[in-house]
């Protein structure tokens, strides 16, 4: 709870410069409803002119009957992890993400980790999404093995119908998702190297 408080303070002083007239209730708007989930990678298209989406990859976590809900998977922010946690010496190696445009005082996180983890959701065959302060001291201390963390500050969500209608309008391509592009390819490639992937296989279709 003290950790949760601490981060979520910390969070709206760094992004808004001041202290949030209201902090969120200690339980997030967006957890991990069930152990496991469809989900899938939304590519923005070049002509996707909405600074939050544009040039982005989005990774789709929920979808159900309330709309899809999903993670900015590339947009690195100017704030290291050691600022929100300074007694872990790995956060200082590591780049706060921004998730989306909802919720941004929210931390949630995605990591590789081929044990199963209780409490997450799993969105791909080794990833999983997590919202829990103390197993993400024990991913940052490294007494939990993982080969690869990506923590974020908020995150995306449409309404229902909402990103169906992008997708045919021609805002975004749909790729399965992809463990090694979460993780191993440079952030800054991901979006031109799945857009190539993409648009292959739509020129090839």
């Amino acid at each position: 709870m003290l950790i949760r408080l601490r981060c979520t303070l910390f969070l709206g002083a760094l992004l808004f410069g001041i202290w949030p007239a209201m902090l969120f209730a200690d339980a997030p708007v967006q957890s991990p409803r069930s152990s496991s989930a469809p989900s899938f990678l939304l590519i923005a298209s070049p002509e996707l002119g909405s600074p939050w989406f544009r040039e982005s990859v989005v990774l789709i976590t929920q979808s159900g009957h309330q709309g899809p809900i999903g993670i900015v998977i590339n947009r690195p922010r100017n704030i290291t992890l050691n600022e929100i946690f300074p007694t872990y010496p790995a956060a200082k190696d590591l780049k706060l993400f921004a998730g989306g445009p909802v919720n941004i005082n929210q931390i949630s996180y995605l990591f590789r980790s081929e044990e199963i983890t209780a409490g997450t959701l799993k969105v791909s065959r080794h990833v999983y999404l997590a919202n829990g302060m103390s197993l993400l001291g024990e991913l940052l201390s490294g007494s939990r093995a993982h080969t690869g963390l990506r923590v974020v500050n908020g995150f995306a969500g449409w309404a229902p119908g909402q990103l169906e209608n992008e997708i045919a309008r021609g805002d975004w391509y749909v790729l399965p998702t992809n463990d090694e592009v979460i993780f191993d390819l440079p952030v800054d490639k991901i979006w031109p190297e799945l857009l190539r992937r993409a648009t292959t296989i739509s020129h090839n279709t």
